[in-house]
């Protein structure tokens, strides 16, 4: 990829989509604000020098300033001992509307993420399982009852194939048993296996044991990381990328087995895998460019569906993918400061700024879709996170909220002005430790 392609996509295009998502936020602030009779003076998108700004009729300044990654609402007279006239001064509402006010940003993520996902649902669909195996896992239940690449599976113990993995999950260990009656159609012929399930180690977001029983079997299209591929046909390939993605592209259109496995963490296995990966589905591991070229793609595009839903439909669905989101950056909170993982785990501007350009070349190929969802995905993950009791954040101001309205009074200066000086550093730290991980991770 070209350096100007490179800025394009990971640099000015991950600047527009923050800013996008930080003006909404900022904008709940300044609405909310306004509709309280709170004097706004300034709204700005970005930090550092101002690049373009307008003051408006109620003297208020609009600005675009350097560095757009992040940005912020000055309120006349947020601090009575610098603005003692009350008119017009957020120090002087009533606590319940400053508490409003404050949280009128985090809301105004939530509520666009909820708006984009339901839009993304109504118009898009909602994808459906595809229940054709794209890989079977040797010496697993799935290999020794003889299920094979391309079969489809049609019911698992009686019950049809649903609509999500996760209820497919549920379905094969809802009994407790150790084996499950499988149903397949291969070759137009209608079969059936009783197949043996082993446990697989598992974590849910909040490191819960989500250990479940499972076939052996990958179903769907999905891609493989280059770099997490061992071994092709029993050749090593370990740390040698380049090398894997040659033997791989001799191997295209036959079967292959594939050592596949990424070992970062304790619990993490490497397995080898019967698989049958077509021409048609890697032509980008011949363009250095392609999106794709550091992939190996499983399963075609044209197996995918999706089925329509309704306007009710449309909404629960959103509101799903909102919680889901929250669920698992609360997740990766939790496990930061219980030490089951690190600063790195939580991403930085480089991992967003990484993923964004990724997601926007990937919808070429499966729709915009795709980048709509990281949007708002990224919308959730900045309202959570800015309600986190940080002074800072408005997490922070409304904990000073919930102290005033227990005790009657607002904190000291004092007290504010080092819970703040603290707060500045653990924040500043946790910037710094999770955009130096991203670095490393994207230039080793």
């Amino acid at each position: 990829m070209h350096y100007l392609e490179m800025f394009l996509y990971y640099g000015l295009l991950t600047a527009l989509v923050l800013s996008a998502v930080v003006f909404i936020h900022e904008f709940g602030h300044f609405y909310a604000a306004r509709r309280f009779g709170v004097k706004v003076e300034a709204f700005s998108i970005g930090f550092g020098r101002e690049i373009w700004g307008k003051t408006d009729s109620k003297g208020m300044r609009w600005k675009i300033c350097a560095f757009p990654f992040g940005g912020y609402v000055v309120f006349h007279g947020e601090d009575e001992l610098r603005e003692p006239n009350p008119e017009g001064a957020f120090w002087a509402k009533p606590n319940w509307q400053r508490s409003l006010i404050s949280l009128a940003g985090p809301a105004a993520n939530f509520l666009l993420a909820l708006v984009l996902m339901f839009f993304v649902f109504l118009f898009d669909g909602k994808p459906v399982a595809n229940s054709t195996i794209n890989a079977v896992e040797i010496g697993s239940g799935a290999d020794r009852a003889g299920l094979k690449v391309g079969d489809v599976i049609l019911s698992v113990n009686g019950k049809a194939i649903p609509e999500d993995f996760i209820d497919l999950t549920k379905i094969i260990n809802e009994d407790g048993s150790n084996a499950a009656a499988v149903e397949f159609m291969r070759d137009g012929q209608k079969m059936s296996r009783v197949v043996d399930l082993h446990v697989m180690k598992d974590e849910g977001d909040f490191g819960e044991d989500k250990s479940r029983r499972v076939m052996g079997v990958i179903l769907g299209r999905g891609a493989w990381k280059i770099e997490a591929i061992n071994a092709v046909d029993g050749v090593d390939t370990s740390g040698h990328p380049d090398f894997a993605r040659q033997l791989i592209k001799e191997k295209l259109g036959r079967d292959v087995v594939v050592n596949f496995g990424l070992v970062k963490k304790e619990g993490d296995e490497q397995k080898d895998y019967h698989m049958h990966l077509t021409a048609e589905n890697n032509a980008a591991l011949s363009d250095p460019e392609h999106v794709n070229y550091s992939s190996v793609v499983y399963g075609n595009l044209k197996d995918m569906r999706k089925r329509e839903v309704s306007v009710f439909e449309a909404f629960i669905q959103s509101s799903l993918f909102s919680w889901e989101a929250v669920r698992k950056v609360s997740g990766v909170i939790y496990q930061m400061f219980v030490g089951k993982k690190d600063t790195g785990d939580l991403g930085g501007v480089v991992k967003i700024g990484e993923m964004t350009g990724g997601a926007f070349r990937q919808s070429e190929i499966s729709g915009y879709s795709i980048f709509f969802r990281l949007i708002a995905a990224i919308s959730v993950n900045i309202g959570f996170l800015n309600l986190l009791p940080l002074p800072m954040l408005d997490g922070g101001r409304l904990t000073f909220n919930l102290y005033e309205a227990i005790r009657g009074k607002r904190p000291s200066h004092k007290v504010r002005a080092y819970i703040m000086a603290g707060s500045v550093g653990f924040v500043f730290a946790i910037i710094l430790m999770t955009n130096i991980r991203d670095i490393f991770e994207i230039f080793m």
